[in-house]
């Protein structure tokens, strides 16, 4: 600021001290020219030059003056702190606007959740051509059982992580373990364990675990509903299509629980080689720590007389 913007405001200050503060006797001080004029004084001439007096001169002239010049600034000076400082606190107490994830995103962050998850339980509906099949499981990163019924077709399956375990109708026994029918018959109701060196044991051993029950979600997502509640149960719907081209078509959903983001069911309809197909997940049990116990007494697979085998177990998952 100029020294002639200083006189301006402490000639504002004298004014007041003139009226507020009592008259004291001040020694004479030399006459100077200045454009703070008392009211007998006469104005300058024009194109006179005025000196304008200093800042600290001006104050000192006035008893009080810098007291009241100090308590001003002061009070100017917190006011500003007080303004700017609130500023700056909301400023930072206030967190960036987090962006909500897309479709991908969130089913990304669906699959991880449910990845880190030591156990859930599921029931899988397949119906296709007149065939229904129901599957009830309990998966787990590294083991996993569950029971099929497809249609008179009944047989269970137990992986422990090293060896798996089959029990089923005598029909099973032939479809998914390649058995001739008199030893099948002989053996239905029966256990019997696989090793991984067994022929079928890579058809019984699939989808127990946690990928691979998981792997039966299908949808490439491209919307997300907002949330709602189903039987007081907050859930995020996704909606998409099924990743599989032109051989399989159809339409796919995915509710998730909103907080966790873990799955809760899955549904999805569509068509494939001129027939319609429908399939239906639920989850439950997230977390549940149920331990997966080898059945006793389990027959060796390769103690079994067999055919050569030719597994060919029911599909659980879609296939182009």
């Amino acid at each position: 600021m100029s020294d002639t913007g200083l006189a301006d405001i402490s000639g504002l200050g004298l004014a007041a001290g003139e009226v507020l503060c009592p008259v004291r006797e001040t020694p004479p001080t030399p006459a100077r020219p200045s454009m703070f004029l008392s009211r007998s004084s006469e104005r300058p001439a024009r194109g006179q030059r005025v000196e304008a007096r200093s800042y600290a001169a001006l104050v000192a002239r006035t008893p009080g003056g810098r007291a009241r010049t100090t308590r001003i600034a002061m009070w100017f000076t917190l006011a500003l702190v007080a303004l700017f400082g609130a500023e700056i606190g909301l400023a930072t107490s206030q967190s960036p606007r987090v962006r909500a994830p897309g479709p991908i995103q969130l089913l990304n962050e669906t699959f991880r959740a449910a990845g880190r998850s030591d156990a859930f339980h599921y029931r899988a509906v397949w119906r296709a051509d007149g065939v229904l099949q129901v599957v009830v499981g309990d998966a787990r990163p590294s083991s996993g059982s569950e029971s099929v019924a497809v249609g008179n077709d009944r047989f269970s399956v137990v992986y422990t992580g090293q060896e798996a375990y089959f029990e089923g109708v005598a029909a099973a026994l032939r479809d998914q373990l390649g058995l001739p029918a008199t030893t099948a018959s002989a053996d239905a109701g029966k256990w019997i364990s696989l090793q991984q060196s067994d022929g079928p044991f890579p058809s019984v051993e699939e989808g127990v675990t946690t990928s691979a029950a998981l792997g039966q979600v299908l949808i490439a997502p491209s919307a997300i509903s907002p949330a709602h509640r189903t039987h007081g149960v907050l859930l995020t719907r996704i909606t998409g299509r099924i990743p599989h081209g032109r051989v399989v078509t159809g339409s796919a959903r995915l509710d998730l629980l909103t907080r966790s983001k873990l799955p809760a069911a899955y549904s999805a309809h569509g068509s494939g080689g001129g027939q319609s197909w429908s399939s239906t997940i639920t989850f439950s049990r997230w977390g549940a720590n149920n331990a997966i116990e080898a059945p006793a007494g389990a027959l060796p697979f390769s103690s079994l007389q067999r055919s050569t085998p030719v597994p060919t177990r029911t599909p659980t998952s879609l296939s182009t």
